[in-house]
């Protein structure tokens, strides 16, 4: 009798992110066609496994579900190092250097972003952004699981930062049949990794009109939906000023809440809005690495509290999740001023199972438990920042980097290898990816580097000192695009 394609991974240490957050020394893997077998101590003894098992060893390792990205902008790569100390870096740089995107640019940009999050540990993202076919066609190519929306809005973003905030009804109805196309040409591809979701990009650039139809569409289908909601200081105002109220209220009043909507940084929800986000079901995806970089924090405690599903992610810039989850407890800390609000093993169930709970994706990856895809992670430990070692879990969340992560199965399939992309060669994606990136800088009339910053902290005793961006009262809090 022939076996199927049986593989055991054996490591150093094994953590399963199982109900019981086992944490497993000297355990292994079994994976059985691409689907897990058993995770846990290795049983009985020699010739356990059926002839023909490939058995892989990788005693200085340590072996972790592959972590899931609950919110992604890869081609928003374009963006690191313009905006971070910039007061106007969203509305008054990047939304207005997004109309320079095309296809094209969004492809290899899209490659790099991807690259990036997968050899960092991450083997899903789920993305809303421009030209969302390009980065379906790169995430195809390189591996990764992704669930992906078009960034449907009928309000001139560039418009915002200068206070017009002019309506575009048919730019509206354009995106939203890119969205329908993206979902017929993509959804269910490359073997079922790529999903499609309907994408509305914020309470506050999509009109009521619009979200009707966003959310019928949507519903036609069995699509979820992706919306950026409460995010900036300038939102919140504009909502409170134009319809009275906050984004969460009025997205209910839309009927445009509930658990097949994603909603993303929830930085200004009111107490109301997060008993209407409970109510409803409404999962969140937190991002608070790109939050503490604008100075703010959504309200992290009132919502788990509240019960509501809580997933992490990068956001956009800088997309290593080892360091977000640093944020994410840091975060909490401060904002609370007591250390046992959080620790290491919230901070990765939230980027494994939280955020596939999030997704509705939980029972298939997010932990590596019998019947799920064989989604996972090796980590060298054989590092000095991660030397000596006792708890595994603390020590990976507190100090590592996706420089360590070694290996990054999908499926049951290595798409990185000793630290290297299986599916493409990553000096070209990064060559090609930093000639688009000229062309769009180009495009916009980017300034030198540092232009436009103003020193208003005060130098560091002596000649010389750096010069601090924004200022007292600077306004543009939103987190990315």
């Amino acid at each position: 009798m022939s076996h199927p394609e049986r593989l055991v991974i054996r490591a150093g240490w094994v953590v399963p992110v199982d109900p019981g957050f086992s944490v497993v020394r000297d355990g292994e893997v079994v994976i059985e066609d691409g689907i897990v077998v058993s995770a846990g101590p290795p049983g009985g003894g020699p010739g356990r496994h059926p002839a023909g098992t490939t058995v892989l060893e990788f005693p200085g390792h340590a072996l972790l579900p592959g972590l899931v990205n609950v919110h992604t902008h890869v081609a928003g790569c374009l963006f690191r190092g313009l905006t971070e100390d910039r007061a106007d870096g969203f509305y008054g740089l990047a939304l207005p250097m997004e109309r320079h995107l095309d296809a094209e640019a969004t492809y290899q940009l899209s490659r790099l972003g991807i690259a990036e999050v997968m050899l960092a540990g991450c083997t899903v993202i789920h993305e809303i952004f421009h030209h969302m076919a390009a980065t379906a066609q790169a995430a195809a190519e390189l591996g990764v699981r992704a669930q992906l929306a078009m960034k449907v809005f009928d309000t001139d973003l560039p418009s915002i930062g200068t206070g017009e905030r002019r309506q575009i009804p048919a730019e509206g109805d354009r995106r939203l049949q890119q969205n329908v196309e993206l979902y017929d040409r993509w959804n269910g591809a490359a073997g079922g990794r790529l999903r499609v979701r309907f994408g509305a990009h914020a309470a506050d650039t999509c009109s009521p009109r619009l979200l009707a139809m966003i959310r019928a569409e949507a519903a036609a289908r069995g699509a979820g939906r992706h919306i950026h909601v409460a995010q900036s200081p300038q939102e919140r105002d504009f909502m409170a000023a134009a319809h009275g109220t906050g984004s969460i209220e009025f997205l209910a009043d839309q009927d445009f809440l509930g658990p097949d909507v994603v909603a993303a940084h929830v930085t200004y929800a009111t107490p109301a809005g997060i008993g209407l986000l409970a109510q409803t079901g409404t999962p969140v995806a937190y991002c608070p690495a790109i939050q503490a970089k604008r100075g703010r924090f959504a309200p992290v405690r009132a919502l788990y509290e509240a019960g509501i599903r809580v997933g992490w992610g990068t956001d956009w810039v800088t997309m290593d999740p080892w360091d977000m989850m640093r944020f994410g407890i840091s975060v909490t800390r401060l904002a609370e001023q007591q250390i046992d609000v959080l620790g290491a093993r919230e901070a990765l169930w939230r980027l494994t199972m939280g955020s596939a709970g999030v997704l509705g994706i939980d029972r298939q990856v997010g932990s590596l438990e019998p019947g799920k895809q064989a989604d996972l992670i090796l980590v060298d430990l054989r590092q000095p920042h991660l030397a000596p070692l006792h708890d595994p879990v603390a020590t990976l969340v507190y100090n590592a980097s996706g420089r360590d992560v070694t290996h990054v199965m999908i499926g049951g399939r290595f798409v990185v290898a000793d630290r290297l992309l299986q599916t493409a060669a990553t000096d070209e994606i990064i060559n090609e990816a930093q000639a688009a990136a000229n062309r769009i800088w180009d495009a916009a009339g980017l300034p030198p580097p540092g232009a436009g910053l103003s020193p208003t902290w005060p130098r560091p005793a002596g000649p010389g000192g750096p010069a601090r961006p924004g200022g007292p009262g600077a306004r543009d809090g939103a987190p990315h695009a």
